[in-house]
């Protein structure tokens, strides 16, 4: 659906792609990498999850905190970023579940070298669910950044708005 909106609007629409866009610039594709190359360990995958998972956090509390009054547009926007978080979480999901199947085949290996050798290939593997997902959704928070800038919004998106803030839309 194309509206017409004005400036302010669009901008305030605009904000929950952009705090999306830099959690994965930030905090997947330079973080990540750089507790690897520090060599931290495992435990250097838990800040990165921990970062990403704060700036989610407050995403959906600045979603739920938005006022009944602010302009359907901007409630579907941050609809749709809390829908492509939601993806992200079961890239997260997947890639723990991963992990523990690789603990778990490791410590069936008597020979601690093994048990080594299977944990890192498993980890490698494991981060591949989560590593697709931040490259799909930078395709989907660069398109949804797009449509706000446009103006435009899917009306799947405008279906799943509350009741209240469904009927500012028919009554534009």
């Amino acid at each position: 659906m194309k509206t017409s909106i004005d400036n302010n609007t669009i901008k305030k629409s605009k904000t929950p792609h952009n705090i999306f866009l830099l959690n994965l610039a930030f905090v997947h594709l330079l973080m990540t990498p750089a507790t690897l190359i520090l060599d931290i360990g495992i435990s250097g995958l838990l800040v990165p999850l921990i970062f990403s998972l704060l700036i989610m956090f407050y995403s959906m509390t600045k979603s739920k905190n938005l006022q009944p009054g602010e302009h359907w547009f901007i409630h579907a926007h941050w609809r749709l970023t809390l829908n492509h978080y939601r993806l992200l979480l079961i890239a997260y999901t997947v890639t723990l579940a991963l992990m523990l199947l690789g603990w778990l085949v490791s410590t069936t290996s008597p020979d601690p070298n093994m048990q080594e050798i299977l944990r890192t290939v498993f980890i490698r593997i494991a981060i591949m669910p989560t590593l697709l997902m931040v490259m799909v959704n930078f395709f989907l928070e660069s398109s949804a950044l797009s449509m706000a800038a446009k103006g435009e919004i899917a009306d799947s998106i405008i279906e799943k708005l509350p009741q209240e803030i469904k009927e500012q839309v028919t009554q534009k």
